[in-house]
């Protein structure tokens, strides 16, 4: 069986700053030979943190709501709900192999990563939710068609 293990390390000024936690990781591998491979993250963007507590979990909240889920009552409820479905993490016990699943962490996704959870999130709402959650891009213009039908006039705010 092949071994998979992901350590993020936090490098500061040329300092690995939880050089604990790597060196724990180290030390848990047996001996042998191991391809180390090395890639930069980034965290998820302001417009991506907006976007999803803007925009997708209320609109997840409320199509919870109309399919029954009552319990939901705020956006940080649907963000936990999300977390449960599609961020799940198993915690193996060392000794006897049982697992134990737990919610994952948004915070920890990279950009790429994020969008893929919104992805799934977005494919998910819309089969299990009826509910289409626009994309980011997608609200804009849902606006601009608007607009357009009611002929109203845009307004641009003045520059200073």
């Amino acid at each position: 069986m092949a071994l998979l293990m992901e350590q993020i390390i936090h490098i500061e000024n040329g300092a690995i700053i939880n050089r604990k936690k790597l060196a724990e990781t180290f030390h848990s591998l047996k001996d042998g030979k191991y391809l180390l491979t090395l890639k930069s993250i980034k965290k998820r963007s302001v417009q991506q943190n907006k976007y999803y507590w803007g925009c997708l979990l209320p609109m997840v909240q409320e199509g919870l709501n109309h399919a029954g889920y009552n319990e939901v009552k705020t956006p940080e409820d649907a963000h936990e709900v999300l977390k449960h479905l599609f961020l799940k993490k198993k915690i193996v016990n060392q000794n006897t192999d049982e697992t134990i699943e737990i919610a994952g962490s948004t915070q920890k996704l990279t950009t790429v990563q994020f969008n893929e959870f919104v992805d799934e999130v977005i494919r998910w709402a819309a089969a299990y939710l009826s509910i289409a959650i626009p994309l980011p891009n997608e609200s804009l213009v849902m606006f601009a068609d608007y607009d357009n039908d009611v002929n109203a006039t845009i307004v641009q705010p003045e520059t200073v």
